[in-house]
């Protein structure tokens, strides 16, 4: 005779995704000041290893595949957040500040950007033996500053006070101009 839990609860994989995210960011909570000013990590790194162990590829624990949805809907979820991290980064910028410092955030945009997509993109080549405009795919992907992974770095940690104002700025502002 089976327990009253399992009688009416059916774990399926979108429930162990709540429990697993759940208890990641709670984790997180607890020990997020130890996990970023002790071991110098941030939440990104941290949420994609986690994902991966309990991903399809090692435990097959949580597997979205399996929950039939179309690509869609994880596309507008992605989209969704950054949506909000761009717009969190133009709350966090000074008032006018694109009309004081477009010249920085252009610069960093246009040349340094140019630059390092065609570095980037030749080190895909060399490392992944791919064509050339495969790896200038790849390279657009992985030059940009991500806005997410931007705020993870240059909010909360210890090493945050120690970067000037004015470079936090303008970071902000490219990885918002990028995505946004």
């Amino acid at each position: 005779m089976g327990s009253w839990l399992s009688k009416t609860v059916e774990p399926t994989s979108a429930h162990f995704t709540y429990l697993i995210l759940s208890a990641f960011l709670l984790v997180y909570a607890f020990f997020s000041d130890f996990i970023r000013n002790r071991l110098h990590l941030s939440e990104p790194p941290l949420a994609t290893l986690v994902g991966i162990i309990f991903g399809p590829y090692v435990l097959d624990v949580v597997n979205p595949v399996s929950w039939h949805w179309q690509d869609t809907v994880t596309q507008e979820a992605a989209r969704v957040i950054v949506s909000l991290q761009v717009f969190s980064v133009g709350l966090e910028l000074p008032r006018a500040y694109f009309k004081r410092h477009w010249k920085s955030v252009g610069m960093f945009l246009v040349p340094v950007m140019t630059v390092g997509w065609l570095i980037t993109a030749g080190l895909v080549m060399g490392i992944l033996k791919t064509k050339w405009s495969t790896a200038l795919i790849i390279s657009a992907c992985l030059t940009p500053t991500d806005p997410v992974l931007a705020a993870a770095v240059l909010q909360g940690s210890r090493f945050s006070g120690r970067v000037p104002r004015r470079l936090r700025h303008l970071l902000s502002a490219e990885s918002g101009c990028n995505d946004g």
